[in-house]
């Protein structure tokens, strides 16, 4: 059993009033079982100030978190907000890393800390917590593979952390108050976890335009599409203008993989001769489907996929993460989502919610397997069992 301690607080300036407000609400004198471990979501904001240092220092647990645009928690939400979630429990353990990828080899670097957290003959955990940075060239599927080979497969739910800014601009990560653009944190929990996971999908009614083939890739970047250059194709078929790149982080697509399995992506920029740079691998040879990413879709899809699902799930507390791209399909009301959330889960069970570059989040494959898989233009939740 793990329960989920909230708190939030808005106040940039006053780093003690911000301290103050988050420890009464979370009450930990009272409410903390065995074992703990922090997770904060924050605006870059309470960096600058001090406050995301003054707040994990005075956790009594390790605490890792990330940078958001909007952010929220049972009974609240906001865009200048930090908000604080404290995973507790008298039977699970917890044990926390962080290395850096930019000054480190990814995949090495991130064998040698899940060594450290998870030494050589021991339990392997249950469930694999994990705040990963954007990286032009180590994708969110490259976090999964490199998960995946050093544990064997152990489920992984976890973000890229994102921030305001279009560009990526003042993308941050911290473990223990101490943060950089390029931190890589994981949380190892061991015990019966025995997480759920829910996500949204975009069923193929939505694909607005005929299945194309990418032609050209590497990686994470779209070369080309049908033997076109990527950003000629999207102009050939209506969803870019001639030279400009606006609305890009909104276009959401689905590609179906060689054996037949569909994950959804999303773009986030163009480079070179109009490549098409996305969070996630793009296999050459796929098929690619441009999708209606409306803002009614977004909001039937949180009620239809996360919101009844969780609500139904009864005695248990959910981490939430968004796509930024659903927020930018949304429009001015940058909490449209969270609000759909709240109706259904506010009464039932206590949530964190941040938006993020990409998400992290098993899913079932073609033979029914759970497997880790990255995505993007998705809303994801894990669900723990919290004897409520």
């Amino acid at each position: 059993m793990i329960r989920l301690l909230t708190a939030y607080t808005c106040e940039l300036d006053d780093i003690n009033g911000a301290v103050d407000e988050i420890m009464q609400q979370l009450q930990l004198e009272k409410r903390l079982l065995r074992h703990s471990v922090g997770i904060l979501a924050f605006h870059p904001e309470f960096l600058e100030t001090g406050v995301v240092k003054a707040v994990s220092d005075a956790l009594p647990f390790d605490a890792v978190g990330g940078t958001a645009s909007t952010t929220a928690v049972t009974g609240a939400m906001g865009d200048l907000m930090l908000t604080v979630g404290v995973l507790t429990s008298d039977d699970i353990l917890f044990r926390t890393g962080a290395c850096c990828l930019a000054q480190e080899e990814p995949q090495a670097a991130i064998q040698r800390l899940y060594a450290r957290l998870v030494p050589p003959f021991t339990e392997k955990p249950a469930l694999l917590f994990t705040l990963a940075p954007v990286m032009a060239d180590f994708s969110g599927d490259d976090f999964i593979a490199a998960l995946d080979a050093v544990s064997g497969g152990v489920p992984v739910f976890g973000s890229l952390p994102f921030t305001h800014m279009p560009d990526s601009s003042g993308i941050e990560i911290c473990c223990n108050g101490e943060h950089h653009a390029g931190l890589f944190t994981l949380v190892a929990m061991f015990g019966e976890v025995n997480p759920e996971f829910y996500h949204t999908d975009i069923p193929d009614d939505r694909i607005i335009h005929k299945k194309a083939v990418i032609t050209g890739a590497v990686k994470n970047r779209i070369q080309s599409i049908n033997n076109i250059a990527s950003l000629d194709y999207l102009e050939s078929i209506g969803l870019a203008e001639k030279g400009s790149i606006a609305g890009i982080g909104a276009l959401p697509f689905v590609l179906t993989l060689d054996d037949g399995s569909r994950v959804v992506r999303s773009a986030y920029s163009i480079a070179g001769e109009g490549e098409i740079l996305t969070y996630g691998a793009v296999p050459q040879g796929a098929k690619i489907g441009f999708a209606d990413g409306s803002a009614a879709y977004v909001l039937q899809s949180v009620k239809d996929d996360i919101a009844r699902a969780v609500a139904a799930r009864g005695s248990s507390d959910a981490l939430i993460v968004s796509c930024e791209g659903r927020k930018w399909t949304i429009g001015t009301d940058a909490t449209a989502e969270i609000k759909e959330l709240a109706e259904h889960l506010d009464r039932s069970c206590a949530y964190q919610f941040a938006y993020a570059a990409g998400e992290l989040c098993p899913v079932k494959n073609l033979g029914g397997r759970t497997v880790n898989a990255f995505h993007n233009f998705s809303m994801i939740a894990c669900v723990l069992r919290s004897g409520r």
